[in-house]
């Protein structure tokens, strides 16, 4: 019996050992599987951090890239009002000049007597006003007070062209004073126009 009893202890010896084992393996493997975890969440937040590292690089690009086309329709949007602008004006300055030269040739038939050369040189003034009026109207960094002078400057500018076709049909007015006035007006505007450039 002492040979079932020391099989017996030793069978329990055996089993206890079997089972120390286990739970030492048991807890390898949950300390194996804690590291794996903290692995994968490590891998987890290193990935969304990348993603989202590239989506605001796309977005940054796509913003960029939006600023950019608007600048470039805004330019182009400038540009073709101003192409249609001193088209139209160009019809209308051909216009004036055509009414002044049929003005100042009245004026030499009837006697009021406007000076041709006065005529030729007001003209030309003003079509020099006008092309330093397109160039500042292109300009992107005027400030809204020197747009506005420069409108007003325009304004006067059509208003000279006027008065110009329209000197040889007032008698009322004498053409000295009319010279002197025009001359006036234009070293206004031209002084204004330089102060703008």
């Amino acid at each position: 019996m002492s040979g079932f009893r020391n099989c017996g202890l030793m069978f329990v010896v055996l089993a206890m050992a079997a089972c120390q084992k286990s739970a030492t393996e048991e807890q390898n493997d949950a300390v194996n599987a804690q590291r794996e975890a903290t692995e994968t969440a490590q891998q987890a937040q290193n990935d969304r951090q990348r993603e989202v590292a590239e989506a605001n690089q796309e977005a940054a690009k796509d913003i960029s890239e939006a600023r950019r086309e608007a600048r470039e329709r805004s330019l182009e949007a400038v540009e073709s009002e101003i192409q249609r602008t001193s088209g139209a004006q160009e019809r209308a300055n051909e216009e004036q000049q055509e009414a002044a030269r049929a003005a100042s040739g009245k004026a030499a038939v009837t006697g009021k007597a406007v000076d041709e050369d006065f005529t030729k040189d007001t003209t030309k003034r003003l079509n020099d006003l006008e092309e330093k009026s397109r160039e500042l109207h292109q300009e992107t960094d005027l400030t809204a007070e020197a747009r506005s002078r420069l409108n007003d400057v325009d304004r006067d500018i059509q208003s000279m062209r006027s008065d110009l076709a329209q000197i040889g049909n007032n008698p009322s007015k004498a053409a000295q004073t009319v010279e002197r006035d025009m001359e006036h007006r234009l070293d206004a505007a031209e002084k204004t126009l330089d102060d703008i450039d």
